[in-house]
């Protein structure tokens, strides 16, 4: 603790933030080339869509993409960082003063640690807010619906539109597996936007192409006059999978807010599966941080005397690469449920946090 807190990682902590700030505005900024260029080649045609809409949706798609990259900026940033000291000798000058490897790692990683935890309870309510907008922006522009769900403590609501009628539909439990829904309610409307009739069921199945409804009671006007059936058919272009696909994006979702909302789609018969596996994984990219400092530290370390400099710096830049697409594909196989969601969450971080000890330990203590 006395390390942390000394003027010498004090300056060494503002080395590498001077660095990371850096970092963040060129990937910002070639994040930014790309995708405007395929915000303009998507909007080609749209008369509605004019530049200040593509760079409102560009700025809010900036900070989701920093929580994505954020491990990576922090390997680059930290790569760049040793290179500059061991350029001017000045780690050389603090280890030949008694500091080890070890202590100057400690005060990186607990700066890296300040940075997690500020982007978890900062940036991450924040990239949530502007997903969700840019959400809106795209089925407002591109997709020309909005048929998402929306999920409270009363259960599921969701939008249907078809030639013959506009509905907003309530159930209040789904079974995917037999596509079963319960304790359903259908608010119709007409073209115009006027209440038509409300429909009650105590049951339905989404069938190909329509809705089987059971013990149903039509409310016809305000006044209480109504109809009652046993059964009754309502044509649907829906599916059980369009109504899967619909739900809210987890980037959506403060991390804050997801456990709350987890709990509401367990209740409601829907699968939490993505929710959860994100949840994690916004956790374990704290440890991935702390890994990308020890992954920067192993290629990054060595005098610059002892040349050979630029490739090690290549090889670790390559080693973060390769992280994220593993990263990707045990993320990937943690969606389909084949392994564990703890697994799948820390699996990469853990590997290259131990290849990276191994390395530092063969390097330094060797």
């Amino acid at each position: 603790m006395t390390y942390i807190l000394s003027t010498l990682n004090f300056y060494f902590c503002r080395v590498f933030l001077s660095w990371l700030g850096t970092c963040a505005i060129v990937i910002a900024t070639v994040i930014s080339l790309f995708e405007g260029t395929e915000l303009v080649r998507r909007s080609m045609g749209k008369a509605n869509i004019d530049f200040s809409i593509i760079f409102e949706m560009i700025i809010l798609k900036l900070p989701n993409h920093f929580q994505t990259l954020l491990p990576f900026i922090i390997l680059s940033a930290m790569m760049t960082t040793f290179y500059r000291l061991n350029h001017t000798q000045e780690i050389v000058a603090a280890r030949s003063s008694g500091l080890s490897i070890w202590q100057l790692l400690k005060g990186v990683m607990a700066f890296v640690l300040t940075i997690g935890l500020l982007q978890l309870i900062i940036l991450n309510p924040l990239s949530a807010a502007m997903s969700k907008r840019l959400g809106n922006f795209e089925a407002l522009y591109f997709s020309g619906t909005s048929n998402r769900i929306a999920i409270s403590e009363t259960g599921l609501w969701f939008r249907e539109i078809t030639p013959e009628r506009q509905s907003i539909i309530h159930t209040a439990y789904v079974q995917p597996d037999s596509k079963t829904f319960s304790s359903v309610t259908f608010h119709n409307f007409d073209s115009t936007g006027n209440y038509e009739t409300r429909i009650d069921a105590t049951s339905a199945i989404l069938q190909k192409g329509y809705w089987e409804l059971k013990n149903v009671i039509i409310w016809q006007d305000q006044e209480g006059a109504f109809k009652s059936y046993p059964v009754m058919k309502i044509s649907t272009p829906l599916t059980i999978e369009k109504i899967q696909d619909s739900n809210t994006a987890p980037e959506t979702i403060s991390f804050w807010s997801l456990p709350k909302f987890i709990d509401i789609l367990d209740r409601s018969g829907l699968s939490s599966l993505s929710y959860r596996l994100y949840w994690h994984g916004q956790i374990a990219k704290l440890g991935m941080m702390l890994a990308m400092i020890l992954l920067a530290a192993a290629f990054g370390i060595r005098p610059v005397r002892q040349g050979g400099t630029a490739l090690y710096i290549a090889l670790g830049i390559g080693s973060g690469f390769a992280l994220y697409f593993l990263n990707d594909v045990v993320y990937a196989l943690g969606l389909g449920g084949q392994i564990p969601i703890l697994l799948a969450a820390w699996t990469p971080t853990l590997i290259m946090t131990f290849l990276s000890l191994a390395l530092l330990l063969h390097l330094e203590d060797g």
